[in-house]
């Protein structure tokens, strides 16, 4: 039972508040009535007690329509049924809903309150991919990472958090000037293990709270000053490096034996850190002499004028973004030692979720050029890109190209050059971003060798895909050098991009898969992480066998140990301390391999839950044994 006046939780069937003392009344949940003690039905409307009252109803029947079908098809998917996920646990309440509907019409309020459902609903859903569990009347319980499971659930969520708090805001300032109330809403985050169940037609579906994971994202919630998010600890360490936050240091959490640190979210960091690799750590590249080098002779080919392209394919955690960055580094110390011009590097990132986001990857890729990020204002990204567009074009050849790149950027322009663009049908739009584009890059190119990397477009949004795909012979037309980074996701729009790079530049196009580390190549790893060749052999061994010649998985499992006391600082070097016979996954490799199953057939999902289950019985085991259970099972 929540306090109507300090929104405490209280045990059920509470009189007084137990933290303010307020007196507690039973009402009615549809029209706010009072109830006497044991009413099973609501003397005024006939609301049953404990039932989803009909505004209730009418709100998940909304979020239903609202949902898109891509997204919604994927939650029924999921046949989660007694499912063991690591979510992060969103809970948003309205303050003060109790008083402020007393003193409403009814009408008023359920208007109020499906108007503010419908507002931040989408964010959730259609954004960030999440999925709202509970419609709790004034309340949003929500979950990232289930059903549908992505890598960056944390950071999403924590995303969406600031982005619910924005629209909120935009919101409260229309029902103050309507109805004369302030309107206000207070975020708690919490990242733990849940057992989910299907997902019912109406997109909802059964939980059960594992290590309280639920319960402390609303005591986070209830903590919360209006109008802000606080996260636990256990959501911290996953996004630290990409949010400013505020520490609030420990305070006191019903039915926790110790004190919770939590953390109010500010915003997002203007410069973001690294989510992978271990802090204070390094280690040189290390199996990768190979594919370094075909890169270099691709950057030493541009910089003597010619046009290249590239494509490093990877799955997560092999090094393509280390490779990438070493590369850099190597061409441009070679470039400056050498007499040939040193080139222009720019870079385009996908955003995990940034499919639904159109021209996201061009828009990086121009904010590169322009040597801005998403964190920098307008005016100063305006600026840059009349600056780059007159240097290379000119002021007066150059008006079109600025107009129509500064728009892909939502930049403010003149009412004139808004009213031409806004004119233009899609198509029609589309092509002059193209030519504009292409001028620019052109131009740029002339002056400079040019290196063009795109990464993660197994990620690329149809808009940006398209757009570059009809971008490609520009290739052999100016020293430009387009580096395409992906994973083998040949089901994603950016594979299109691959298969058409393949199928326009031929040989003129140079493929590097990235393959697992070798065992040498991992234990050298290993070494160079920690500096530690006493390292006994089963810690060692435990390592390499955790993580499969990946490099990232390497650093993960050197993590856990080190958060578990088996590895040590020990002076200037690290010791092995106690041994632990059996790890577990940590949790963000958890997230990584439940983002990948997710995306697998039905069929292929079936099979891998029952060979989980064979797979108690030792790590390796007969395919005909898992033919026999699943013809069985049939």
């Amino acid at each position: 039972m929540k306090c109507p006046n300090c929104q405490t939780e209280n045990p059920a069937g509470a009189k007084f508040c137990f933290n303010c003392g307020t007196k507690f009344v039973a009402r009615c949940a549809n029209c706010q009535s009072e109830l006497p003690p044991g009413a099973r039905f609501c003397s005024n409307c006939g609301q049953p007690v404990g039932a989803a009252t009909p505004a209730e109803d009418e709100r998940r029947s909304r979020l239903v329509a609202s949902t898109p079908a891509p997204v919604a098809e994927k939650m029924h998917a999921a046949h989660l049924a007694g499912e063991r996920k690591i979510v992060t646990v969103l809970f948003l309440d309205v303050v003060g809903s109790t008083a402020l509907a007393e003193n409403m019409d009814p009408e008023d309020w359920t208007l109020i309150m499906n108007r503010a459902f419908d507002k931040l609903s989408p964010v959730i859903i259609t954004k960030y991919e999440g999925a709202i569990a509970r419609l709790l009347g004034d309340a949003i319980l929500a979950f990232f990472g289930a059903p549908i499971a992505h890598e960056d659930d944390p950071v999403r969520a924590v995303k969406a958090a600031l982005e619910l708090l924005e629209t909120s805001r935009v919101f409260a300032e229309e029902v103050r000037a309507q109805h004369g109330i302030e309107f206000a809403v207070r975020i708690g985050l919490n990242t733990g293990p849940v057992v989910v169940g299907d997902v019912g037609s109406t997109l909802k579906f059964e939980y059960t709270a594992m290590g309280d994971a639920v319960n402390l994202a609303a005591r986070m919630q209830a903590a919360a000053r209006p109008m802000t998010a606080l996260i636990s600890e256990n959501t911290y360490r996953f996004v630290a490096p990409i949010f400013d936050v505020a520490d609030l240091g420990l305070i006191e959490v019903k039915g926790k034996a110790e004190p919770v640190r939590v953390y109010e979210v500010q915003k997002q960091k203007a410069h973001q850190g690294r989510l992978r690799g271990l802090a204070g750590l390094e280690s040189p590249m290390v199996g990768r002499n190979t594919e370094l080098s075909t890169l270099m002779q691709l950057s030493a080919a541009v910089g003597a004028g010619l046009g290249r392209s590239g494509v490093v394919i990877g799955e997560p955690g092999l090094g393509k973004s280390r490779l990438i960055a070493e590369w850099k580094a190597a061409a441009q110390a070679a470039a400056a030692a050498s007499d040939r011009a040193e080139a222009k590097w720019a870079e385009g990132r996908c955003l995990s979720y940034g499919q639904n986001i159109p021209y996201h990857l061009l828009s990086d890729l121009l904010q590169s050029l322009l040597g801005a990020s998403g964190a920098d204002n307008k005016s100063e990204q305006r600026a840059a890109l009349q600056a780059l567009v007159d240097d290379a074009i000119g002021p007066e050849s150059g008006v079109e190209v600025f107009r129509y790149l500064g728009h892909l950027l939502s930049l403010p322009l003149d009412a004139e050059a808004e009213a031409r663009i806004n004119m233009l049908e899609p198509q029609a739009l589309q092509n002059q971003y193209l030519s504009s584009l292409r001028q620019l890059l052109r131009a740029l190119a002339q002056r400079q060798p040019l290196v063009l990397v795109l990464d993660d477009i197994h990620w690329a949004d149809p808009s940006s895909t398209d757009l570059l795909t009809k971008l490609l012979p520009l290739i052999s037309e100016a020293p430009i050098l387009l580096c395409l980074v992906t994973r083998p996701d040949r089901d994603s729009h950016g594979w299109k991009l691959v298969a058409a790079a393949r199928e326009k530049l031929g040989a003129g196009l140079t493929e590097i898969n990235l393959n697992p580390l070798s065992e040498a190549d991992s234990r050298q790893l290993v070494s160079n992480l920690l500096e530690i060749e006493s390292l006994p052999d089963n810690i060692r061994g435990l390592i390499l066998k955790k993580a499969e010649g990946n490099p990232f998985f390497v650093e993960e499992v050197i993590r856990m140990l080190i958060d578990r006391g088996a590895i040590y600082k020990q002076g200037n070097s690290w010791a092995a301390g106690k041994e632990i016979s059996s790890v577990e996954i940590p949790d963000n490799l958890q997230g990584l391999l439940l983002a990948r199953i997710d995306r697998l057939p039905e069929d292929v999902k079936r099979t891998l839950r029952v060979a989980s289950v064979i797979a108690v019985i030792g790590r390796q085991f007969s395919v005909r044994v898992l033919e026999q259970v699943l013809e069985r099972l049939q």
